[in-house]
């Protein structure tokens, strides 16, 4: 279990505090689009201060790309698998969580950002290839945790004509197209079509519901 930040040293508040800021603002902007000077001010500390934890800007950028992977795991996949056993209420529970963060973000900014891994990755991933193999081994841990829901689904005779690692593929691939398709709407309409598209190819009968105003 991750400490407390009150019950972290001081170093590590400040360079947790540095990479959550730099998150947030390289999702909502872009990496390039975001000064050192800018995210300085807005961790509330020195530029010297970063540079005392991160020798360049590259560097925050692959640590920001980890920091998104462990809250992934931590807040989504870890919670769906530990509290739930059958696969539907799995899957459930990944949109779920995620539909919520997202619908949060809409109603605060009206607008939606899409996987913030994927897009640090699109706009970096050629002139970062650290930065690449870092999001291609957290996505290959998301599609391993899929492939598994698939293969319990496929035990218990839920869905048929599929292998467990073929349907992993595809249920991320679908998961992927969600946080596309999300975004260039702007509105969680598209995440909730997605998430249902995945829950009726595990042979679910459970759907999530539009909210009012979402695109359908």
């Amino acid at each position: 279990m991750p400490t407390p930040p009150s019950k972290q040293p001081k170093a590590a508040v400040t360079r947790n505090r540095i990479l959550e800021t730099a998150a947030a603002l390289f999702w909502r902007r872009s990496f390039h689009s975001v000064a050192m000077d800018e995210l300085a001010q807005a961790a509330e500390v020195n530029k010297a201060t970063i540079y005392r934890y991160f020798p360049d800007k590259a560097s925050i950028a692959v640590a920001v790309a980890r920091l998104n992977g462990e809250h992934i795991e931590a807040g989504v996949f870890a919670p769906a698998f530990a509290n739930h056993t059958e696969p539907d209420a799995r899957l459930r529970a990944i949109y779920g969580s995620m539909l919520a963060n997202l619908r949060s973000i809409y109603t605060q900014d009206e607008d939606t950002y899409g996987c913030p891994l994927a897009g640090l990755t699109l706009e970096l991933g050629r002139e970062m290839p650290e930065l690449r193999r870092e999001t291609a081994a957290i996505f290959a841990k998301i599609e391993q945790r899929l492939q598994q829901l698939a293969e319990d689904a496929l035990a218990r005779g839920a869905v048929s004509g599929w292998t467990s690692p073929a349907l992993g593929r595809l249920l991320m691939q679908i998961l992927h197209g969600a946080f596309v398709s999300s975004r260039l709407a702007a509105t969680p309409g598209p995440f909730v079509d997605a998430a249902n598209a995945s829950l009726a190819l595990i042979g679910s009968a459970y759907r999530h519901d539009h909210l009012p105003g979402e695109n359908q």
